[in-house]
């Protein structure tokens, strides 16, 4: 059985809060970072939200 999303976003919550903890960086510094990483995955989302609806949109008019 593969494992749940939910348990697999809650790892990934403990394991980007454990590395954050253990990088020692500033927490004003952390949030220059956090707020570039949010961004990049943002954009990310956004490309592939558009891909996804071309996709579909391809699909449904050829049916």
């Amino acid at each position: 059985m593969e494992k749940p999303i939910t348990l697999q976003i809650e790892q990934f919550k403990q394991d980007l809060v454990h590395l954050v903890n253990e990088s020692g960086i500033p927490v004003f510094l952390l949030d220059y970072i956090l707020k570039d990483f949010y961004n990049e995955i943002h954009m990310l989302n956004r490309n592939q939200l558009e891909k996804d609806e071309k996709s579909y949109q391809e699909h449904t008019e050829n049916q």
